[in-house]
């Protein structure tokens, strides 16, 4: 960080994300990024980790180009190139402000990350980003028994589950592996503060984060395209995340490739967190290209809430 001065601030704000109600959803803090005055890696770190979020996002101050903003995106441990539910937040927050009230205000902007810009449309309390993506089904899946090392309380029903599980990026540095459980009822079993999920293997040059995605297919309506799945994800250094932004795009994109048919679009309604009580409500939009073989077009949706404002003491 630069010199601060003693008693040297900047302001901050909380919000839920992918919710309408408070305390439910995701918490996500945004930390306004003081003009002529930059915070380096370390203390973008240690603020991070004083809020003790899944994510953090600071916001760089407005440029003369109105419309688009620069943010960076940290977790307690490590910057991410892209992250779902900080970039739904943001893009509420930016329309809002910190008016909390419901209201019909309407904004068009563009975010730029790590991982590129997200052209994206607000609307009140709900925002669409068209999200970076390049999706990557690597060559070789997961074991099942590596998902069952992390998660012994599978080891039961391992006759039911055997299949070798995807692994998934939706972007270079944000990997997931998506297990899929034949109930709903199947994700209450799992626990949280287990070990890691071993035996990942990526494919050359697309070493990254990588984190389960358990989920389960609640209905499928083949004719309308659409799909209601409830998930969850449990990261051994993450705990259990109330709603996953990137990891129900890479989840879409993948069960999206695997229906195949060009240049149609597919619709996920996503529920997670609900065995936390912190239920999340997440949109996302596939449209697949010409050939079925590949992803055109991503669309994150959802909602997000005020929860607190105030000042950072640096």
């Amino acid at each position: 960080m630069a010199q601060a001065h003693l008693n040297a601030s900047v302001r901050y704000v909380t919000l839920d994300v992918f919710t309408r109600e408070r305390f439910k959803g995701n918490p996500l803090a945004i930390v306004e990024m003081p003009p002529g005055g930059e915070l380096n890696q370390q203390a973008k770190q240690r603020i991070a980790r004083e809020f003790n979020f899944s994510e953090t996002v600071f916001l760089h101050p407005q440029s003369s180009e109105v419309s688009r903003r620069t943010i960076d995106i940290f977790t307690t441990t490590e910057e991410l190139p892209f992250a779902g539910h900080p970039t739904i937040g943001t893009l509420v927050y930016l329309c809002n402000g910190a008016d909390s009230a419901d209201g019909d205000k309407t904004q068009s902007t563009t975010l730029q990350t790590k991982a590129g810009p997200i052209d994206a449309n607000t609307s009140g309390h709900t925002a669409e980003a068209s999200i970076p993506h390049n999706v990557r089904v690597h060559r070789t899946p997961v074991p099942w028994q590596s998902v069952v090392n992390a998660q012994p309380s599978l080891r039961s029903a391992e006759a039911r589950y055997s299949t070798p599980c995807p692994l998934v990026s939706i972007v270079k540095g944000m990997t997931f592996v998506l297990v899929e459980l034949p109930r709903v009822e199947d994700l209450a079993a799992l626990t949280v503060g287990g070990p890691h999920v071993d035996s990942v293997e990526w494919d050359q040059g697309w070493e990254s984060f990588t984190a389960p995605y358990f989920y389960a297919i609640v209905s499928e309506d083949e004719e309308a395209r659409h799909m209601a799945v409830r998930v969850r994800m449990i990261e051994s250094t993450v705990g259990e995340d109330p709603a996953t932004g990137s990891a129900a795009s890479a989840l879409s994109t993948y069960l999206a490739l695997q229906r195949g048919t060009a240049g149609s679009t597919y619709n996920f309604s996503i529920e997670q967190g609900v065995e936390m009580g912190r239920h999340s409500e997440i949109g996302v939009k596939v449209t697949l290209n010409d050939s079925g073989e590949g992803v055109q077009d991503v669309v994150l949706a959802g909602s997000a809430v005020l929860v607190s404002e105030g000042k950072l003491y640096l």
